[in-house]
């Protein structure tokens, strides 16, 4: 075996040893960037969880009501306030009669407090279904800026009534201002006359 030779069979084991050093230094480094980044995930998934939505911010799957027995709840609706506060309700049924529980939120719906019920006051029905809600952006019809207005679908087995109440304390007291429209027994069979789904704008 002649020198170059020997020269040869030494260069190759060195870069062999040097890509076997750099192997298992890269793999160290991965190794502890991999835990790091697990750890981290883990403490920031942690802090999401135990924190919940913050106000303003961005979540899902915030309950704002739990139904409880054999109540079922449906139809949920909303409006935003010229302060930001939220005002929402939805229809409640498993009470006879129904109504329409309010809650509000003044932290962009991170939190919500229950403030009133939304009852039938003339008809002796009950609020069935269909609730809407709305602010007053300028003075109409006697009633203030910033009365809100809420009606919803009044029913019994004789007739379907659109009726429409107004609050003047952000949603705390209700008093009945008017029937809107109504119709025949509610009923989705083709041909029956019910009257549906109030919108306020």
């Amino acid at each position: 075996m002649n020198y170059t030779t020997i020269n040869s069979i030494f260069e190759y084991e060195r870069n062999v040893i040097v890509q076997q050093i750099v192997a298992e230094d890269l793999a160290a480094m991965f190794s502890t960037f991999f835990v790091a980044a697990l750890a981290l995930g883990q403490v920031v998934v942690a802090d999401v969880c135990s924190a919940g939505p913050k106000p303003w911010g961005y979540f899902s799957n915030n309950t704002i009501y739990q139904t409880s027995g054999s109540e079922s709840i449906t139809y949920p609706r909303f409006t935003e306030l010229q302060d930001g506060t939220i005002i929402a309700t939805a229809s409640l049924s498993g009470h006879s009669p129904g109504y329409f529980p309010v809650f509000e939120s003044k932290d962009g719906g991170a939190t919500w407090e229950y403030i009133s019920d939304l009852r039938d006051q003339v008809n002796g029905w009950g609020m069935s279904a269909q609730p809407a809600l709305t602010e007053l952006t300028e003075p109409m019809a006697g009633y203030p800026a910033g009365t809100i207005l809420g009606s919803g679908n009044s029913w019994s087995n004789t007739g379907t009534k659109i009726d429409l109440y107004a609050s003047t304390d952000k949603a705390r007291t209700w008093h009945f201002v008017s029937h809107i429209a109504q119709g025949g027994r509610p009923n989705t069979t083709n041909g029956a006359t019910p009257i549906w789904e109030p919108y306020l704008l």
